[in-house]
């Protein structure tokens, strides 16, 4: 374990421990309140339910990215590649992705990204080696020594190179979801990554707490994720369609939930 992991482990549990003690308000788990007769998407009642819920699960993988970032580092930079770095990002339009900023390992300064693989569910987006463009994303990547750690990221590309999806909106956030709110909210839908198949999908959950870091605005899911998965979406579904509230962190791994970024209310744009 490098001390890039070993750092990112111990702010994950610094995070999680302020969430669940600043007074953060807890809502427990409720029905969704945007339709009639409300549906979990995590125990469809029939076919015709699953179907819709698979419809918005469609949408939301549809405009997901898996990035997979080599680089070269220390002593190994003689090596093809001696690190990965493993994430998911949301398309915000057709050349700027949403994800996180806690890409620690990219602060090194004996570490050089020289590669970016960007996959969506239909298959590769665009693979780059070149150094002027991967030193431009990591700059963007990083995270920063002030109060903005563990804000949500706008990564910005030169060209468009993505497909935008129509089917999704962004919701922001200028102070922390009441309990009401997160009560209306009902079932999540949140990315997460499937390591030993190499695969994204979409897991159904419930919001159980908000708080924050500094003027980071936090969300704590009753569900954990997999390594890999930080920088993917989580969305709500309302009678407009499916709505992006914030990425994810990463997984507190004593009592096995995940945390959120929720999406601050002025992005540089």
């Amino acid at each position: 374990m490098n001390a890039a992991t070993i750092s990112k482990g111990l702010s994950l549990l610094l995070m999680a421990w302020i969430l669940t003690s600043s007074g953060a308000v807890r809502a427990e788990p409720g029905a969704n309140q945007w339709a009639t007769d409300a549906i979990s998407c995590g125990m469809p009642r029939d076919a015709e339910e699953a179907e819709q819920c698979a419809g918005w699960e469609r949408r939301i993988l549809d405009a997901t990215v898996y990035l997979r970032l080599r680089l070269r580092c220390g002593e190994q930079s003689d090596l093809p590649e001696s690190e990965v770095v493993i994430s998911h990002a949301t398309i915000l339009d057709n050349e700027t992705l949403l994800t996180h900023d806690h890409y620690d390992i990219l602060v090194d300064p004996d570490c050089q990204t020289v590669a970016l693989q960007a996959t969506s569910a239909n298959g590769l987006y665009f693979a780059t080696n070149d150094h002027a463009l991967l030193e431009d994303l990591a700059v963007q990547l990083r995270s920063e020594p002030d109060d903005t750690h563990y804000q949500a990221r706008l990564v910005r590309f030169p060209t468009p190179l993505f497909t935008p999806s129509a089917a999704l909106t962004f919701e922001t956030f200028t102070s922390l979801p009441s309990r009401r709110t997160l009560s209306n909210w009902g079932e999540l839908a949140e990315v997460n990554w499937d390591k030993s198949l190499g695969t994204t999908r979409v897991q159904w959950t419930h919001p159980l707490h908000a708080g924050t870091q500094g003027s980071a605005l936090g969300l704590v899911l009753e569900k954990p994720v997999g390594f890999g998965a930080s920088g993917g979406g989580v969305f709500r579904i309302t009678p407009d369609g499916v709505t992006h509230v914030g990425n994810i962190w990463g997984t507190w791994q004593e009592d096995g939930t995940s945390i959120v970024a929720l999406n601050p209310a002025a992005f540089e744009r």
